[in-house]
């Protein structure tokens, strides 16, 4: 009764707050729909496109590892050209760019080539998060940056399912196209390419805030002058990633060929998540409001070792898809609160830097993790990336216990220049 009480409470407090957000936060959550339904096309159809082609799982690890690695690259240089540039011009680059590489990797099943696109990709869809981060915050003021943070983690999960249950069916639908399923996992995944490209047109449409020509924009909150309370978080988000990459991007592999589920099976998992992440994102506010941000995101983030170990060890679908649904409810929940406290508690002038930083960590996780599921996965051994994933979570959690345990005060370094 008191969790239907935090649900009805936690909808209603979204309901008057999402009439209250401005013209380029409702334009962000548009070009959320487009760009995250693209992704769950990829999500279900990618690994099984590339399997189709004959390519080994260690092959597939590598080209998972390329996207990861790209974005931790580009993390710097993404935030500081769109410090000078602006968000809108920004956000163009970022999905035209993002659109044209999902479509690039479905061109040629060489396997040189599909790594040179996942890593184009990578360089483009790194901007996504560290411009998405300031940019809320820059169009949102106190209370109100929690409920952008847990609509945007809401429509995100939306239409992540959404392309997720439509990429199991439509290889089934384009048999008109050819008998070769090859072929039907390619065309789907061209439209993934153009479904990303559509999210330029709300780009279009958004109001940027002037830039101030004659600012000098410093690297020194992303290097030298970088601060303690993003080191921390930087440190965190490495675990995060190690957990997720190890085996989230690998999740159909895991239910088609461990236990023994179809492809439509997997899509209708990857849709359901949507509903415990919609539960959790509803009340995580609500959470946030009674015992503080941080103890909400540190309680979360304990649950997720019990996840991994229970998908380790289980054989049956629905209990892996449970432990599934709980392991992504409690991340899209704990990420939405952690990255509201974090644009909250960073300096103005350090917000940029600590989503790059954030950015570059999470990813690292994953490209370091990537090629060794992809290992692990050839020797059949599908339980191992699990009991990793468990104790890099494990250590995430301890992290957070320990690392924000009590607000951190954060000074803007002295060399940094204006808000961006």
């Amino acid at each position: 009764m008191q969790a239907a009480n935090w649900i009805y409470h936690g909808v209603e407090n979204y309901l008057q707050h999402v009439r209250k957000f401005n013209r380029n936060i409702r334009l962000l959550l548009v070009i959320a729909a487009f760009s995250y339904f693209a992704q769950g096309i990829f999500s279900v159809d990618f690994n099984l496109y590339i399997l189709s082609l004959g390519i080994l799982p260690d092959g597939l690890g590598r080209i998972l590892s390329a996207a990861p690695f790209a974005h931790m690259l580009a993390a710097i240089p993404v935030g500081f050209l769109a410090e000078w540039f602006g968000f809108r011009k920004s956000f163009l680059v970022i999905y035209a760019l993002t659109g044209l590489a999902l479509l690039s990797q479905a061109i040629s099943p060489n396997v040189v080539l599909i790594t040179a696109a996942a890593f184009m990709s990578g360089l483009a869809i790194s901007g996504d998060f560290v411009v998405r981060l300031p940019f809320i915050a820059a169009n949102t003021e106190g209370p109100e940056r929690n409920h952008v943070f847990g609509v945007d983690a809401l429509l995100t999960g939306i239409f992540f399912a959404l392309g997720a249950l439509a990429a199991g069916h439509l290889p089934n639908l384009l048999t008109f196209l050819s008998p070769d399923e090859t072929v039907r996992y390619r065309f789907t995944l061209y439209l993934a390419g153009i479904v990303m490209m559509l999210a330029v047109i709300p780009v279009l449409l958004m109001k940027d805030r002037p830039l101030l020509q004659r600012r000098k924009i410093s690297l020194a909150p992303y290097l030298w002058a970088m601060d303690r309370f993003t080191r921390r978080g930087a440190t965190i988000e490495f675990f995060l990633g190690l957990t997720f990459g190890l085996v989230v991007p690998f999740m159909n592999v895991f239910f088609l060929y461990r236990l023994g589920t179809t492809r439509e099976y997997f899509s209708s998992i990857e849709a359901l998540v949507f509903f415990p992440a919609m539960i959790a994102t509803a009340i995580g506010p609500v959470l946030a409001g009674r015992w503080g941000q941080v103890n909400t995101f540190k309680v979360a983030r304990f649950t997720a070792p019990v996840c991994m170990l229970a998908m380790a060890l289980t054989s049956l679908p629905i209990i892996g898809a449970v432990f599934y649904w709980i392991y992504k409810a409690q991340f899209n929940m704990s990420q939405a609160i952690w990255f509201s406290y974090g644009m909250e508690t960073s300096a103005p002038r350090a917000k940029a830097a600590l989503s790059s930083w954030l950015e570059i960590s999470y990813q690292f996780g994953m490209m370091v993790s990537a090629p060794l599921t992809g290992i692990l996965l050839m020797q059949s051994n599908y339980a191992t990336p699990f009991y990793l994933a468990g104790a890099a979570a494990l250590v995430a959690a301890v992290l957070t216990h320990f690392f924000m345990g009590k607000p951190v005060s954060v000074r803007e370094p002295a060399q940094a220049a204006e808000e961006f």
